[in-house]
């Protein structure tokens, strides 16, 4: 793994838009709505070069965590210079106000660890949430500037609500975008996080990570293990199933219609 102190500035001319997702089904979400151009596997993982909304995108699935996702951002950056790092997939909603396949853009991001709430410096020269969620909403997609809480592990999520400050605005849970930023930043490059609901409020997941997962990816032998040791999972997974194909479309939508607001990050800087 490249450590983060090593990446390499971007060049001043513009690059890729670079993207990095977590699952699969982020991932195919992205790249069904794009032509692709051609894939290359480095170190380890695939690197899947394409057009999209007539812009060149790299896109690295890197898998599950802060971990995985550090690991991802850092190989795109060394590989393919973007001019901007993008954190795409799905989120879970914590309070009202959100439903599964609305759009979330990153307005405020956190780090929800062992120690507690804490707010990392974010990358500059970022896009602004509120410019990119109005205009999305201009072409019918719910979306809304809302607070990342990148976390390590599934969380209750009315305990944490209560936690959180009352105006806090729409807070989600996701696993990745505080790494993504994290490298984003210390590459000088900007970072866009945006992701569509895929569990609301009321989903209080019935398993932990260890439970469906190995290295970081989901593991189908762990997920039919955990429907025949725990069968009460079994309606609650066929939901998340669903509402992750609605927040899948959303998200391709979603991407196709942003790339274009994008044209001017990471055009600048010296």
């Amino acid at each position: 793994m490249l450590p983060l102190t090593t990446i390499p500035e971007a060049p001043a001319t513009p690059g890729p838009l670079g993207i990095v997702t977590a699952l699969p089904e982020e991932r195919r979400a992205i790249l069904t709505v794009a032509r692709p151009v051609r894939r290359e596997k480095v170190d380890g993982l695939l690197i899947h070069d394409a057009l999209l909304a007539d812009r060149l995108i790299c896109l690295v699935e890197g898998g599950m965590g802060a971990e995985a996702a550090s690991r991802a951002a850092a190989l795109l950056i060394k590989a393919r210079r973007p001019r901007l790092l993008l954190s795409a997939g799905f989120c879970g909603a914590i309070r009202t106000g959100s439903i599964v396949g609305d759009t979330i853009i990153c307005d405020r991001l956190l780090t929800l660890n062992a120690e507690g709430l804490s707010a990392p410096p974010p990358p500059e020269g970022s896009p602004s949430a509120a410019h990119l969620t109005s205009t999305l909403r201009s072409h019918g997609i719910t979306a809304l500037a809302g607070s990342f809480i990148t976390t390590d592990r599934i969380v209750s999520k009315p305990e944490l609500a209560q936690k959180l400050p009352h105006d806090l605005p729409t807070p989600v849970l996701e696993m990745e975008s505080a790494a993504v930023a994290a490298a984003a930043a210390a590459a000088h490059l900007p970072f866009l996080g945006f992701r569509t609901v895929s569990d609301d409020a009321a989903e209080e997941l019935l398993f932990s990570l260890d439970e469906l997962t190995t290295a970081n990816r989901i593991s189908i032998p762990k997920v039919l293990m955990l429907c025949l040791t725990h069968p009460r999972t079994i309606p609650q997974l066929a939901r998340l199933a669903a509402n992750s194909a609605v927040a899948g479309k959303n998200l391709g939508l979603a991407c196709r219609l942003l790339l274009p607001l994008l044209d001017s990050a990471g055009t600048s800087r010296p």
